[in-house]
């Protein structure tokens, strides 16, 4: 999949993926920050995604406790099934932010 020049930034998750690269993503889930309308289960079940709601924060790098054993787990998981450091991602939007 070709990536676009530019990321709409509801479009990067609070874990730090890029919502396109994600395998949920349009099957049928539109992003994490947009809207629960069509998820599946397993998009919906997201622990990630129920703490930032929870906590309200649009990224887990606002969090005190960033970077929680919970975002560990996730990047390790994404990092050996797709090649996606989420947790370097989510440090890097932390640091420089959504532009940087």
């Amino acid at each position: 999949m070709k990536m676009p020049n530019e990321l709409d930034s509801k479009l990067l998750a609070p874990c730090g993926i890029n919502c396109i690269s994600c395998e949920k993503y349009q099957n049928p889930c539109a992003g994490c920050l947009i809207s629960d309308d069509g998820k599946s289960k397993a998009s919906l079940k997201c622990k990630i995604k129920a703490c930032f709601d929870k906590k309200n924060f649009s990224y887990c790098g606002r969090c005190s406790e960033f970077p929680c054993p919970l975002m560990k787990k996730h990047s390790k998981k994404y990092v050996k099934r797709h090649g996606l450091d989420t947790l370097g991602s989510a440090k890097r939007i932390k640091t420089t932010g959504l532009e940087g």
